[in-house]
């Protein structure tokens, strides 16, 4: 007899941005890590959750919270507070919350004040 298991997860890495409230929004699930990668400098972070704290459902680019920690591409850590996007610069960000679960990816730009103003997803539903 032969036995089959099929690992399903129930969340999700699915992600979209919510323009109004300036934040990353999980469709399913919490966000524990994330990968923000600039494509106009060399910017890259990696915000992943410290040990022991729980994610949230929304997570607002411009006041991250203290249970998150940054890091550099080259592994140098920042301040929460010293994280900002620049002006007119276009980032990829990427959910890795849940390792099994497909990456969810989106893309952002900002404007002149550094503001996103533009997102390919603004919502969980597929368009």
């Amino acid at each position: 007899m032969v036995l089959l298991f099929i690992n399903i997860s129930c969340n999700s890495n699915s992600i979209y941005f919510d323009i109004e409230k300036q934040s990353v929004v999980a469709c399913k699930g919490v966000i524990s890590r994330l990968s923000i990668i600039s494509y106009n400098d060399d910017d890259c972070w990696f915000i992943s959750l410290s040990t022991g704290k729980k994610g949230s459902k929304c997570f607002i680019i411009n006041e991250i919270n203290d249970d998150y920690s940054i890091k550099s591409l080259f592994g140098y850590y920042y301040f929460i507070k010293d994280f900002k996007l620049r002006p007119e610069t276009e980032y990829e960000i990427i959910n890795h919350s849940f390792g099994g679960a497909t990456g969810g990816k989106l893309l952002i730009r900002t404007d002149n004040n550094a503001v996103v103003n533009y997102t390919c997803k603004k919502t969980c539903k597929k368009d």
